[in-house]
């Protein structure tokens, strides 16, 4: 395997593709300035070899290949060496293959290769721990129940041709993986055991490294642990059938959903033959560009006019060895929704008239431009995340020949055939080829039939009716005589192509930040680098004024203010987004604070200029209440509404930090004002809100990439100057406040979970540290990495609470917390305890933690601080981060860094017992508890019931100084077990809290 790898023009890499005597396929890259190391392994197995009595047994063996193998026994050895080594693993099962992927310190990737071979030549599946890894299976499981995505996914699937193993279910739970093996009189780790033997072999596996050594030196490693991996003389996906159609006439027709969350959607699925063997041509990538197009003439604007659909996306999304779905997929408004019948001929009137039997000179120009961008693209690709990296790489090896593995997703080889375009047309999109998805509350589903049998899918119990597609609408929608719809055409040329790729200065060129706008309205901070060898460039500008936070009203008019420009701007965002030039607009940022707007730019530096001008002169001219925004304004606000109507349906642990947001943060409004506001807001009221807002700005910009100072410092000013603001009062400068509890105080906020059908519980307990220091956060970040896995081993491994488990650090307007997160079936009260009990073991490991695992963990953290931008943009966020919180440390890395060298174990562990060890006196935190429905059904079978009520999430217990709420319960290894301390506590209305509470104050 000598051919040379086709890469990308700044790529500096070394590559190197062999093949071991087992067959083993390997690609190998040597990157001498990378801190990470990273490897993927893909192997040709999947879900669709489920036997159908033990269905998810693919995804059992992924899980079980991480807990232990005859090399390093350690049921989590491997997890803990990556976690001590800056880095982490993770794997994922599809119908038809599997991935396992790592990434660490440069220097560890020898060890981690060692035992990462293990799992593919010497795994244990030992009894005690296929029994265990059940529970969180299963709880896997539990969590994604109530998610509409997997819902829909596991029906299609589940109404196949019978006994097609594409019925299977491929998660799994207790029931398929114990309860009907243990029917039939079979053990479960024998299934493993033979699952891994007639599935897993060398000869369909492809492994990727990435590592700082030269590519001898890695092809001696992986030949000496990868060598052993035994060759089965295995075909991919054995046992499943490449003839055997799953898609008879019982899976087409149309299937009406009733979701969760309040959805409207229309989905058209188009069975066809894989792409794969087809990748040098492309065809179908022709029709999803013109399919899924955003711009003038494109399905999705004219249903945006017609106020029927919100969002359009096309492609071939679900792909595998044996077949593909083209999936067209439309988010239709509520009066969209009873005009179904009309979008779906709008759709075949698309296909068969603009695809089919459009000007062939236009189709030929769309061609030509999709080959350039995907040249200039591949030719200028940022660099990603390694582990991301090598886990693409090792699929596209299954995929692809090896001297393409690089290049063969994206480029266009061949020219095309424009007979295998109108071939597949014929073939695939065909009303007879068809299943739709009619998407929407059952009181809502147009043109329901009274005798409809409503029936319940096996595994998620997904409501749905089937009816066949007749004649009479097969024959309408296939008519190809039929006139198209006024108004929709090809996509035009594409006015953000990038004419020039020139870089500004030598390659590797970085400068320090350095401000080149210096005003009472504009604060512009420009970095010109081209080290990352690319012609790209990023740009954030936030404009601040806190008029946005004054009131919910406001808050809510700055939400309908950014979802219209999204829709407004929408057409020209999406031609440049195609060409590489990416806008996005936000009102929050999770790392650094935001009082307004953020935009971001990012991408080829050549037409940006042309972009930022563009949406910030449309910005400041914007009228909300125009003939033609009003329908937009319409459209989101509806859009918006339901968007908060839902939020009540998302995980419990995220209601969790929800709650925990409004406790901590002011401003905070939380949903239900939300609505309320929405609920009366006018286009008009937006306009005044605007004219507010915009009157008064400061704007924050950090610029970053292939621009001079002074290119920058022009496109800047005049792109702000079309908005013409005045500096900020002293009534608007953003004022970002975070309660500051009672030292040593606990906080419990218990709530019934919103969704009252998801079955799980969940807790978020943050231990407040105060106000932020350098030296405070780089000893929580210490914390967090000592502490974070061996907490997800004790709580979600060992006791097998549930599959979300995690202790992170969490920094809100320069406030530190470490945020400890468990989702499970247990109660709240339960998982608190555990979580006590944990800490209270961990206060002695801590104590005992060795001077050289102590050294381990810091080297560890201080590659993670150290670990080098990918890109300008990923540069230009990390920056701005530190312009938008006023601090300006932008030497942040390096300084944390050496204060982490010089931490001792004395001051973590002093650290520790002032802000975490259970029954600290200076202990301060808040614990919000969310009461899923099977604990609720738990407490009922036992003959107890809840004194929660929906009116309960209004108020908050306060327990004083020292306090342990929740005992510290006793088990095998802590006899001493630590008793409650129960003072009776203080309930006040969260609204008092919130009132009388002391404040951290940040003022930008």
């Amino acid at each position: 395997m000598a051919s040379a790898i086709r890469k990308p023009d700044a790529d500096a890499r070394d590559y190197r593709l062999i093949k071991l005597d087992n067959e083993l396929e390997i690609v190998l890259v040597s990157d001498p300035e990378t801190n990470i190391a990273a490897a993927a392994l893909a192997v040709a197995a999947g879900q669709l070899q489920d036997p159908p009595e033990v269905q998810g047994l693919a995804h059992f063996c992924e899980h079980m290949l991480f807990l232990g193998n005859e090399k390093y026994p350690g049921e989590s050895d491997f997890d803990s060496f990556c976690a001590s080594s800056a880095g982490y693993s993770n794997a994922w099962t599809s119908m038809d293959r599997t991935v396992y992927h790592f990434m660490l310190a440069h220097d560890k990737l020898h060890d981690a290769l060692d035992r990462f071979s293990g799992f593919f030549s010497c795994p244990l599946f030992t009894e005690d721990l296929t029994d265990r890894e059940l529970m969180a299976i299963d709880s896997e499981n539990n969590k994604n129940l109530q998610e509409d995505a997997r819902r829909e996914f596991q029906l299609w699937r589940s109404t196949a041709k019978a006994n097609h193993p594409l019925q299977r279910f491929g998660t799994g739970s207790y029931k398929t993986l114990h309860d009907m093996p243990e029917a039939t009189g079979t053990n479960i780790r024998d299934h493993l055991m033979s699952f891994y033997k007639n599935c897993y072999s060398a000869n369909i596996m492809k492994l990727a490294v990435l590592g700082r050594e030269d590519l001898d030196t890695q092809e001696k490693w992986v030949r000496e642990f990868f060598a052993a991996v035994p060759n089965n003389k295995l075909e991919p996906l054995a046992g499943v059938s490449a003839t055997d159609d799953p898609f008879d006439e019982g899976w087409k027709g149309v299937f009406r959903i009733v979701p969760v969350k309040e959805r409207r959607k229309l989905v058209f699925y188009f069975p066809m033959e894989s792409t794969y063997g087809n990748y040098k041509q492309k065809p179908t990538r022709f029709l999803s560009h013109c399919i899924g197009h955003e711009g003038a003439g494109s399905l999705l604007s004219l249903l945006k006019k017609k106020g029927w659909a919100t969002d359009l996306s096309a492609g071939t999304g679900t792909q595998s060895t044996h077949f593909a779905l083209f999936e067209i997929s439309i988010t239709l408004t509520e009066e969209g929704l009873p005009n179904y019948e009309s979008v779906i001929q709008m759709v075949f009137q698309y296909i068969n008239h603009c695809l089919r039997q459009g000007e062939q000179e236009a189709r030929e120009r769309i061609r030509k431009e999709c080959e350039q961008l995907a040249d200039l693209s591949f030719r200028f690709r940022s660099k990603t995340r390694e582990d991301s990296f090598t886990e693409q790489l090792a699929c596209n090896l299954t995929r692809y020949p090896g001297e393409e593995v690089l290049c063969a997703p994206d480029l266009f080889f061949d020219p095309l055939d424009w007979s295998k375009i109108d071939a597949i047309i014929d073939k695939s999109f065909s009303p007879s080829n068809l299943r739709i998805h009619i998407i929407a509350p059952q009181s809502e589903q147009p043109g329901l039939e009274a005798d409809a049998v409503w029936k319940e899918e096996q595994w998620y119990g997904t409501k749905y009716c089937w009816k066949p597609l007749g004649p009479e609408l097969m024959t309408k929608w296939a008519d190809k005589a039929t006139p198209c719809q006024a108004g929709l055409h090809l996509p035009l040329p594409n006015p953000y192509t990038p004419e020039s790729s020139a870089l500004k200065a030598p390659q590797g060129a970085a400068t320090a930040p350095k401000k080149v706008i210096d005003t009472d309205t504009i604060q512009c901070w420009h970095v010109l680098d081209t080290s990352f060898g690319v012609p790209k460039a990023a740009c954030h500008v936030q404009l601040n004024n806190f008029v946005t936070e004054a009131s919910a009203r406001w808050a809510v008019c700055l939400r309908m203010m950014l979802e219209v420009i999204q829709e407004v701007t929408n057409e020209e965002a999406y031609d440049a987004e195609e060409a590489g030039l990416v806008f996005d607009i936000s009102n929050t940022s999770a790392n650094s604070p935001c009082s307004g707007l953020r935009l971001t730019f990012k991408g080829y530096d050549d037409k940006m200029p042309k972009l930022v001008s563009t949406i910030l002169k449309l910005i400041g001219n914007l009228d909300f209440a125009s003939p033609e925004n009003q329908a937009v304004f319409d459209l989101v606000k509806e859009k918006t509404m339901t968007d908060y109507r839902n939020r009540r349906f998302q995980q419990p642990y995220h209601h969790g930090m929800t709650t925990a947001a409004s406790l901590c943060e002011h401003p905070f409004w939380d949903r239900e004002e939300r609505m309320a506001e929405l609920e009366t807001v006018t286009s008009k009221d937006v306009n005044e809100f605007k004219k507010l807002y915009l009157s008064e700005l400061l704007c924050e910009v950090m610029v970053v990439g292939n621009f001079t100072a002074e290119e920058t410092a022009k496109f800047v000013s005049e792109a702000i100057a079309s908005m013409s603001p005045k500096p900020l009062s002293p009534a608007n400068v953003p004022k970002l406040r975070i309660s500051k509890l009672a030292e040593g105080v606990t906080v419990l906020h218990e709530q019934l979970g919103p969704d009252p059908d998801a079955l799980d519980s969940a807790i978020c307990t943050q231990f407040q540290l105060g106000e932020s220091t350098l030296k405070q956060q780089v000893l929580l970040e210490l914390l967090c990495q000592v502490m974070d896995k061996d907490m997800y081993s004790q709580l979600r491994t060992t006791e097998q609470l549930g599959y979300i488990v995690a202790a992170v650090s969490h920094n809100k307007w320069q406030v530190g917390s470490l945020r400890c997160l468990v989702q499970s079936v247990h109660p709240p009260s339960y998982l608190e305890g555990r979580l006590e009990n944990f800490l209270k073991k961990f206060e002695k490991k801590l104590q005992d933690l060795s001077a050289e695992e102590l050294t381990e963990h810091i080297e560890s953290l201080v590659t993670k601080k150290l670990e080098k931008d990918r890109s300008a943009a990923r540069k230009c966020e990390r920056l701005m981060q530190e312009v938008a919180s006023h601090t300006y440390m932008f030497d942040k890395r390096e300084q944390g860094a050496a204060l982490l060298q010089a931490l001792t174990k004395e001051e973590l562990c002093a650290f520790y017992m002032r802000f975490v060890a259970v029954g600290s006196p200076t202990r301060t935190r808040i614990s919000c508890h969310v009461l899923g429905r099977s604990a609720v059904e738990a407490m009922k079978a036992g003959g107890e019931a809840t004194d929660l009520t929906p009116e309960s999430k209004l108020n908050v217990l306060e327990f004083p100084a020292g306090s342990v709420p929740f005992p510290v319960p006793p088990d095998d290894d802590a006899e001493d077990a630590t008793p409650p301390v129960l003072p009776t506590p203080v309930q006040k209305s969260l609204k008092d809290f919130r009132k009388d509470v002391a404040m951290f104050e940040l003022q930008k």
